[in-house]
């Protein structure tokens, strides 16, 4: 588990996959009440989730802004893998909070890029 800054975070990850190309798995943050995760927490779980899911360097993970701590929430950031310039979109959604738990999906496109969020 890691600490800091008075949140705590735990990751479960539930999907393996070979490869950051296809990856999907899942991470909870505690958020001590607060009604968004903060971007940097976003950014710092999705690395290192994934590089321990993949047994990948960790990827440099960049977000818009804080995810809302809602059920249904989605917002797209950007991977780039450690040596390379190609920036993968990723699919962070919440899909449950429990007290002051937010979990959240992770999914990487297969295609590079930007996501485009369905209109």
């Amino acid at each position: 588990m890691l600490k800091g800054k008075g949140h705590v975070l735990a990751v479960i990850v539930v999907v393996a996959a070979a490869g950051w190309l296809v990856a999907g798995c899942s991470a909870s943050v505690s958020i001590g009440g607060a009604p968004a995760v903060p971007r940097h927490t976003v950014e710092t779980e999705v690395a290192t989730t994934l590089a321990q899911q993949e047994n990948q360097p960790v990827p440099k993970v960049v977000c818009p802004g804080d995810l809302k701590a809602k059920i249904g929430t989605v917002m797209y950031c950007s991977l780039t893998a450690q040596g390379s310039t190609t920036a993968y979109p990723v699919k962070v959604q919440v899909d449950s909070i429990s007290g002051t738990q937010v979990h959240f999906s992770i999914e990487v496109s297969q295609t590079p890029g930007h996501f485009t969020p369905p209109s």
